[in-house]
């Protein structure tokens, strides 16, 4: 009876402990490895390819060489006043282009080389310029921006895409090109839209 007795409670042990045993193993069994991939870091970006994709990232055929140096000395200023009011798809690097961009991204390039060192400033500070594609006429002030003023944007309605509705504050990328590219350098057509401002070599 003792014996019978001693078996039962043996039985009970084992009952209790095999699931616990068999979930143990499976665990192992089906365990997903773990893949590092410290041993690949993607290479961080430098200053001057940073500023080479801004610059390609609001290229267009129509532009200008000079436009670009004037869009490159803007993305400058705007990188080093506020890099986190870029977002990913405002860049894009020599990898990742195609078409017409990838076929100009040497001049691309040049643009950004004759930037690198030039900022738009303000009582000496660097500061965030927003801007437009084009304007309605005239670009306007946002109380977001109060060191920005209204200043007349006439060439910007010869577009053929003119948009009577086009609210600008800051610089118009259009207005940018048309100045370019009749007789202003990248310099004296961001100072249009920016009276206020000097660009300063860093």
């Amino acid at each position: 009876m003792k014996e019978k007795l001693i078996a039962v409670v043996l039985l009970l042990i084992l009952t209790a402990i095999l699931p616990i045993a068999v979930s143990k193993c499976s665990e192992r069994s089906f365990a997903k490895p773990t893949v590092s991939t410290s041993d690949t870091p993607e290479k961080p970006k430098d200053s001057d390819e940073i500023l080479c994709a801004l610059t390609a990232g609001l290229y267009k055929d129509s532009y200008s060489a000079e436009t670009l140096k004037a869009i490159a000395i803007l993305m400058n200023t705007n990188y080093k006043a506020n890099p986190d009011s870029f977002k990913a798809n405002d860049f894009l690097y020599e990898e990742n282009a195609s078409g017409s961009i990838k076929d100009v991204y040497g001049e691309i390039k040049k643009a950004a080389e004759s930037a690198k060192n030039k900022t738009l400033r303000k009582n000496s500070e660097a500061l965030f310029v927003p801007y437009s594609e084009t304007s309605n006429g005239t670009t306007y002030k946002n109380e977001n921006y109060k060191y920005i003023h209204s200043v007349a944007s006439p060439w910007d309605c010869y577009q053929t895409d003119f948009d009577a509705n086009a609210e600008c504050v800051g610089v118009s990328l259009s207005g940018i090109d048309y100045l370019c590219k009749n007789g202003c350098s990248a310099e004296e057509a961001l100072l249009w839209y920016l009276p206020d401002f000097e660009i300063a070599d860093d």
